[in-house]
């Protein structure tokens, strides 16, 4: 069995133009990485909770001046109750009224997002959340299936019709 070194001899050495085209090559690869990355701050999902009805000025910032258990019902999480980020109470009561039967509706005027991380992501621009949480994983995952078969099916048509028709 031949040395890997004998075996490509012919080849011959590392020179500059072999540089050069790697180089060129590697631009257009260096992208890939930014566009996996971009969606870990373009579509993080920022603190929120439901628009109110009556009034739709109410931001997560000003969340400490309202009674918010009238308005929005407490979820047990991990940490302990908190509102919720998908549901409201249908009707708005008083203070000091005790109706523990209350109605709850999903966001039907929409949400307000905390701006205190990001001015905008996609998430608080077309409202991802609750029901609809599952766009942006499903499109990130249809991204890298078509980048995956690009690969293998660019593969194929350029070794059979060359290169230079593939690419341009």
């Amino acid at each position: 069995m031949q040395d890997y070194d004998e075996a490509t001899a012919f080849l011959g050495e590392w020179g500059h133009y072999q540089r050069t085209i790697f180089l060129l090559l590697s631009i257009g690869v260096i992208p890939n990485g930014y566009v996996g990355l971009s969606m870990v701050f373009m579509a993080d999902t920022p603190k929120h909770h439901c628009r109110l009805s009556n009034s739709s000025n109410i931001t997560i910032e000003e969340t400490s001046f309202t009674n918010m258990s009238l308005l929005l019902p407490l979820e047990g999480m991990d940490g302990g109750p908190v509102y919720s980020k998908c549901t409201r109470f249908k009707t708005q009561l008083q203070d000091g009224v005790n109706d523990t039967a209350r109605e709850t509706e999903h966001c039907v005027d929409g949400w307000v997002y905390s701006k205190d991380r990001y001015i905008s992501t996609i998430v608080s621009e077309w409202d991802l959340v609750c029901e609809n949480s599952w766009k942006g994983p499903f499109t990130m995952s249809v991204l890298f299936l078509g980048m995956t078969s690009g690969a293998f099916i660019s593969g194929q048509v350029s070794d059979r019709y060359g290169r230079k028709i593939v690419l341009f």
